[in-house]
């Protein structure tokens, strides 16, 4: 490694073509609750050739690493380390609702979003992540988020009319995921449980 006085030059350990983030990944009966969300939609929208998020990798994104700065170990490491500093309790979230949003490339979204009450914890954690981020040598986008989990990409996506049934998530933990640009391939690097 190459490192001076402020540590490492910031892109060592980084994997190729890929990307990274962290994220809430659903396990279990809430993984089959959203899947089967999913399956509803298309069939009441029938959009065509759509592009599922396969059950394995449905997640809600919380945080990705922005503009690099100087940072004390190897990328992954970096973020392991941020990730290991977070202290923050579990909470409940309801996703109770479609939405749609653009995808990029002409494709739209369609989504889950969370309730109003499920998005201050969310948002919190989010915000407890990107201060953990910046003290481990990394930008991070203070903004706002819109807590969601995305379904599938098609073109002209119209959120169905019956928000259907709330999908109940108890959230334990949060997770550092690798993706493979263009693979639809995502690796668990490392999880984080929340304090119950």
């Amino acid at each position: 490694m190459n490192g001076d006085l402020f540590g490492a030059s910031g892109d060592e350990g980084i994997a190729p073509d890929c990307a990274y983030f962290f994220a809430l990944m659903p396990r279990g009966q809430v993984q089959a609750a959203i899947g089967n969300r999913r399956e509803s939609a298309i069939r009441a929208l029938q959009p065509g050739k759509a592009s599922r998020v396969d059950d394995h990798r449905l997640h809600l994104s919380l945080c990705t690493p922005k503009t690099l700065k100087r940072l004390r170990a190897s990328f992954e490491d970096s973020l392991k380390r941020a990730g290991g500093d977070v202290i923050a309790p579990a909470f409940a979230l309801r996703l109770d609702g479609y939405d749609a949003f653009s995808g990029g490339s002409d494709m739209s979204c369609l989504v889950l979003r969370t309730d109003e009450a499920s998005s201050a914890p969310v948002q919190a954690l989010k915000d407890s992540l990107g201060k953990a981020l910046f003290h481990h040598g990394f930008g991070w986008d203070g903004g706002t988020l819109s807590p969601h989990v995305t379904l599938f990409y098609a073109h002209d996506v119209t959120p169905p009319a019956s928000p259907g049934q709330p999908v109940e998530w108890h959230v334990d933990e949060f997770v550092l995921i690798r993706s493979h640009v263009g693979k639809h391939q995502h690796d668990v690097i490392k999880r984080w449980p929340l304090a119950a």
